[in-house]
Formats: structure tokens, sequence, C-alpha cells
């Protein structure tokens, strides 16, 4: 009995012996002889433009990760704001070794890291390699980095257009009130040279053009102006107390309109009024823009506001270059100095924007 329990155990021994070794044999050996080489087909590529959208911006190369072995390398090319050490990258996975970039895919990825159209952004990249699903072991390049200013992609949302006296009564010509929400409430800001002037639902006089109907009235305290709009193609024009730059809203349902006059200032922690005096900007005629040259200080914040108020004014809440109304406190610069601060309402709603740029 003893002797046929000893030779039970002593196969079984040798089995697991052979085992083991099977699965010695069959086991990859991973080694660290060489992460991938990262470069960059240029590193200062400008001001991006949407005429060239489709365009090849920018291409990634990386060399080949060495594991000893011929394996399946999977390789994630990241992209993060310059100094931000990768914490909240924006990734691209490829078993390739270049990542291509048209226009259009470098813009959405600068603003989708938080800079602003019409702001020079910086940004690092770097290269992650893999093997296998089946380990976490990872070699990754150096950095580079490399500069672009992106554009602001402008949304077509639906619209109505301002002809008037100031522009020689030509629609297709005419600047644009928007509704990002499709709900019939459009808004926009224009610059008035002369006070008279209708909303044309098409940029042509052959759609609905909405005129004046009954009494037009001004706020002695806002001064704001509202009033009635009539559909009938032969009704009076609109106008204004005075010249300048009006927020319009016009409810196209209740067939009302209103024009707020502004005047632009930026404000924040940042400007060097800080948060009690605000810093007024300029509007150009040429641009459509409200701007200053001003110097910011590092790290602290900005907002847009109208007539000194807050009743009217602009943040951005998601960091993508677009103004929200009421919205959260814009990041200043990392470093202090002088700098361009440049204020952009001429879209429409939806598609208000800013920069910030260095000078």
């Amino acid at each position: 009995m003893k002797t046929w329990f000893t030779k039970i155990l002593g196969i079984g021994a040798v089995a697991l012996a052979l085992t083991a070794c099977e699965k010695d044999e069959d086991r990859a050996v991973i080694s660290s002889n060489g992460g991938p080489t990262l470069t960059a087909s240029s590193t200062a590529l400008g001001a991006l433009s949407a005429d060239n959208a489709a365009k090849e911006a920018v291409v990634f190369n990386w060399t080949n990760a060495d594991y000893g072995y011929p394996a399946a390398v999977s390789y994630t090319l990241q992209l993060d704001v310059k100094g931000n050490n990768f914490k909240s990258p924006s990734e691209f996975t490829t078993t390739a070794t270049k990542r291509a970039f048209t226009v259009a895919e470098l813009n959405s990825t600068l603003l989708a890291l938080g800079i602003a159209p019409g702001s020079t952004g910086q940004l690092d990249a770097r290269v992650l390699s893999n093997v296998s699903s089946n380990t976490t072991y990872a070699q990754q390049s150096g950095v580079t980095s490399v500069t672009a200013m992106p554009y602001l992609s402008i949304i077509a949302y639906p619209s109505l257009y301002v002809p008037g006296k100031y522009q020689d009564w030509a629609p297709e010509k005419a600047p644009k009130i928007a509704s990002p929400a499709n709900n019939g409430t459009y808004e926009g800001y224009v610059n008035f040279t002369d006070s008279t002037f209708k909303f044309t639902s098409a940029p042509n006089w052959t759609s609905t053009n909405y005129g004046r109907s009954g009494t037009i009235t001004t706020d002695p305290t806002t001064k704001e102006v509202s009033g009635k709009l009539s559909t009938d193609g032969g009704a009076g024009d609109l106008s204004l107390p005075v010249k300048g730059y009006y927020l319009l809203v016009v409810n196209v349902p209740n067939l009302t309109w209103t024009a707020t006059p502004t005047t632009w200032a930026a404000i924040g922690s940042a400007t060097p009024g800080g948060w009690d005096n605000q810093t007024p900007l300029t509007y150009n005629t040429a641009t459509g823009t409200w701007s200053a040259t001003m110097n910011l200080s590092a790290g602290g914040e900005v907002k847009f506001r109208a007539n000194n108020k807050w009743d009217i004014n602009y943040g951005d809440t998601k960091a993508d270059g677009v103004l929200d109304a009421g919205g959260d406190n814009i990041k200043g610069p990392t470093a202090a100095g002088s700098y361009l601060v440049t204020l952009d309402l001429s879209q429409g709603a939806g598609n208000y924007s800013y920069s910030i740029r260095k000078n």
C-alpha cells in the first residue's frame, strides 16, 4: 500500500514539474530596450484658418518601441496644455507609428483643451506604448512641444438679418442675430452708425421682413428701446433714438423686439483694476470687435461686462473660447505681462468669442 502511494506521489510531482516547465517556455519576457522617439513635422504652426480646415496641419511621427521580442504594440499619443503635466490630455490611440492632424482636427483639440480662439496655445505631446491588454507595462517617449492659434468654429444657427441705412439697406451683406435654441428668439449685437433698420428672415427682401408696428418706446433709466413688429412688407422702418452698439433681441412668435445700447469693459483679478475697477475696451469698426491692451497679472481671472454693471456679462463656462451669458470666470494668463484682450460679439448668439494675446 505504501509503495503504491509513494509511486502516485512521484508521478504527480513529475507532472507538475513538466507543467511548470511548459509554462516557463510559453511565458514572454518583456524587456525595456528603448521607448519610442517622438518628432513633429512642425512645432510653430501659427494661426490656424477655417479656410484650410481639410488640409494637413501637423504630423507626429515616432520610432517603434522595443520590448525585446516581436510584440504587437499599440500607441497612445497624448496632447495637453504645456505645463499641465498630462493631467487631463486629449488621447489618440493607434497601432501605427504616426498620427496626422488636419487643421480642423487640431483646432478642435486646441479648443477642447481650453485654448481660446485667437490666443496662441502651447501643447506638449508624448507617446505611450503598450504590448497587450494583459500588462500594464508601458514605455513613453520624451515630450515634444508645438504652438498654434485656434480659430472659432462658427455654428450656423437659425438667423435674422439686420439691413439698414447704416449699411445701405443691403440684406445680403447685413449682420445677423441668431437663435441657438431655434425657439423663435434671436439675439445679437450690431453697431448702428445710422438709426433706421429692419429685420429680414433671409439675406434678401423677397422673404419675410419685419418693420414697425405701433409705438417705439425708450426706457428712461436703461435706455432700452422696445416695440412691436409687423410682417407687412410695406411697414415702416424701425428706429433708434441715438447711434451706437446695441444688443438686439427679437421674439418672432410674439412679434416684439428690444435694443439695448452697450459699451464694454474687462474686469477681474487679472486686470489692472481687479474686481473693483473695470478696464474699458474700445470698439474697432474695421474688425467689429472690442479690445484694449492691458497689463495682466499671472493666475488671475477675467470677465466681460457692459455698461459698468453686471446686468449683461459674459464668461466661459466650458473653457472652449465661446462666451456664455453670466458664465464662469475666464482663466487669465499663467505669466504676467502686456496682453491684447479682445471681445468679439459680431457673429450672433452662440458664437460670441474672445482672445487674450501676448504683446
